[in-house]
């Protein structure tokens, strides 16, 4: 099953600027994604890769297609480059889709995205057993959100996974059928749309507007204006999964869990084709596995609780100590005749104090910071366990762990 983290998930998306070719490995650390298995250079600029779990050109017969389980579409963004490829993304393109976005749609989507609804839908004919996953970054990302937006009923129920990275919102720019679409796939936690507020291309995301995606607002760090358009301002926590809102993390991990509960009940229904029910070793191993996926659920939302209560608690200490020199500058400023001493001891009768403004709220931001740290730390303690559990059953049973190699 196509679970990635965050981070990795990232790199997926990036391979869209690689140079890639026909039968290329596309792998992520040390997992594969599958093997290019079309590389698309359209007329209309669009530039996309489809990669198939293994090998399988279009070329191949329909019993060679029908053994493919997993297809990856992969939309490339805009060249900077000066070619007739950059003029076609540029002005055929890019900017005639953020001038609808600008004024909240068009009649016309621009060429691009319609020649990207083809090449989704034509992965999915070939491929018709196939669940299928679709990544774009900045035009890519448009170019994803449309395809996606565009299938059928039938289709859509295909989608394991949208991911659309630091794109306009192209919402707007659907028709009615193609915004239910998009409304359903979002509403099932299938799509998701990453936006760093400092990038200047993600636009059209105001509070309570509509998206093709639950929209993950990504906390990043201030980088150049490329690099910030290109992930540079994005965070990861240790365990792959990105720095963002406490609403964002929870939709992220609601997504792992589902895509891990649902390889997790494959393989149950894989051990039980023999019949006779599942062996002590095969419950022990999908109980801890069920249990292992729960549990990074939980902490990647506490990651989430984490990061919001870091920001509350690095501009709580700000504000604080932007209060005490205010205070202080007022009193001085009012007590002009006063020494500064006099202006403290008075301040302190009010109860105006460092202590009150600064080191007692600051002490209060820290403590509950700390409780939520000492929870994650537990959670990866817990994880920790779970994983030597199925480390251990795994050594000890050859038989499952060659079982599921094979699957």
């Amino acid at each position: 099953m196509n679970n990635f983290t965050d981070e990795e998930r990232v790199i997926i998306a990036d391979k869209e600027y690689k140079d890639l070719e026909i039968k290329d490995e596309i792998s992520v650390g040390d997992n594969t994604l599958g093997y290019v298995s079309q590389a698309n250079d359209k007329s209309t600029g669009e530039q996309s890769f489809v990669i198939t779990d293994k090998y399988c050109p279009p070329t191949a017969n329909i019993e060679q297609r029908t053994q493919v389980k997993e297809v990856t579409v992969i939309y490339r963004g805009s060249s900077f480059e000066l070619s007739s490829d950059a003029a076609k993304d540029w002005l055929l393109n890019d900017i005639p889709t953020g001038i609808q976005v600008a004024n909240g749609g068009g009649a016309v989507a621009m060429p691009q995205l319609q020649s990207s609804s083809e090449t989704l839908k034509n992965a999915m004919e070939l491929y018709p057993n196939a669940q299928v996953f679709v990544y774009g970054h900045s035009l890519g990302s448009m170019n994803a959100q449309y395809a996606v937006a565009d299938l059928s009923d039938k289709d859509s129920s295909r989608i394991g996974g949208g991911f659309f990275y630091e794109g306009p919102n192209i919402y707007g720019v659907l028709s009615p059928k193609q915004q239910a679409t998009a409304d359903a796939l979002t509403k099932l936690n299938k799509l998701f749309n990453y936006v760093d507020s400092k990038d200047i291309i993600a636009i059209g995301y105001g509070s309570g507007k509509l998206s093709v995606g639950n929209v993950i607002r990504v906390n990043s760090k201030k980088v150049g204006l490329i690099d910030q358009h290109m992930w540079g301002g994005y965070n990861f926590n240790k365990d792959g999964s990105i720095k963002a809102t406490k609403e964002g993390c929870l939709q992220l991990a609601k997504y792992m869990v589902t895509q891990q509960l649902s390889a997790i009940d494959m393989m149950r229904k894989n051990f039980m084709k023999s019949g006779g029910g599942l062996s002590k070793s095969e419950e022990i191993f999908l109980d801890a596995s069920e249990a292992m996926a729960i549990t990074q659920g939980m902490k990647q939302t506490i990651n989430g609780e984490i990061t919001e209560l870091t920001q509350i608690y690095t501009e709580g200490i700000k504000n604080a100590g932007d209060l005490w020199r205010t205070t202080k500058s007022n009193a001085e400023n009012t007590g002009s005749h006063l020494s500064y001493g006099e202006c403290i001891n008075a301040l302190a009768r009010g109860n105006a104090t460092e202590s009150s403004i600064v080191r007692e709220p600051v002490r209060e931001y820290e403590e509950k910071l700390a409780k939520a740290t000492k929870i994650s730390r537990n959670y990866d303690e817990l994880l920790q366990k779970i994983g030597e559990s199925i480390t251990k059953q795994l050594e000890t049973d050859q038989e499952l762990a060659n079982l599921i190699r094979s699957m």
